[in-house]
């Protein structure tokens, strides 16, 4: 796989840190907020309603990043010992330590520092045991070829990088993937709300919400397989 510049440590207006991406052209998060995105897009429009619903959560991830996702899905689960967490995350091109480190979301977030360097800093490609209810496996592994289970996820972070900078990611074949990999009433959730990627989704069988979106957009979907 082919390397990447190592990005660039922005300030967002929360006062939480993201990243620029010199070989994308885009930050990893918006720049009005990096936590404040993360939470609203991926924990509160799909982690939390989700909950609802299931203690048993089955999360795909798609793009790691900077783990600020998975930290937050841990910090909100990690007092409902009722609730089990396996969750999947895919990217290949994933950031050195130092890089991971310097974002400074485990101090941000008060996570433990055992907690935070099993998600950040762990190797790739196997299954990890964060705590009693919470399971992580990193791929170091290209979503598009790899093979998903079928019927297994009931939420879908989508957090690639835009469609413009990587068309791959938003494409008919990626979609159609990851809803045959979903549970009937699964969500899939994304910052994303072009209108050619919303007539890609229905296209699929979605069935889509355009929800109001964080500080700085207009609207995000949530796409939900149909039962």
């Amino acid at each position: 796989m082919e390397s990447i510049s190592l990005p660039e440590l922005v300030l967002t207006q929360d006062g939480s840190y993201t990243l620029f991406s010199r070989d994308h052209g885009v930050t990893y998060h918006s720049r009005y907020g990096a936590i404040q995105e993360s939470n609203y897009v991926f924990i509160g429009s799909g982690l939390l309603p989700m909950l609802k619903i299931t203690d048993r959560i089955k999360i795909l991830e798609v793009g790691f990043g900077t783990g600020l996702n998975v930290l937050l899905t841990w910090l909100n689960t990690k007092e409902k010992t009722n609730i089990n967490i396996d969750y999947h995350s895919f990217d290949i091109f994933p950031l050195p330590e130092n890089i991971l480190n310097a974002c400074t979301y485990r101090e941000l977030l008060h996570i433990p520092t055992e907690v935070a360097n099993k998600i950040l800093t762990s190797g790739w490609d196997y299954q990890l045991k964060v705590d009693n209810f919470f399971e992580l496996k990193k791929y170091f592994k290209d979503i598009l070829s790899e093979p998903l289970p079928q019927n297994f996820f009931n939420i879908v972070y989508f957090d690639a990088f835009s469609p413009e900078s990587q068309p791959e990611l938003w494409s008919n074949f990626i979609f159609e993937k990851i809803y045959a990999a979903m549970e009937n009433g699964g969500h899939l959730v994304t910052y994303c709300a072009k209108g050619e990627v919303k007539r890609t989704l229905k296209k699929i069988g979605f069935m889509l919400e355009s929800l109001p979106g964080p500080p700085g957009k207009r609207e995000m979907i949530r796409a939900t397989k149909k039962n």
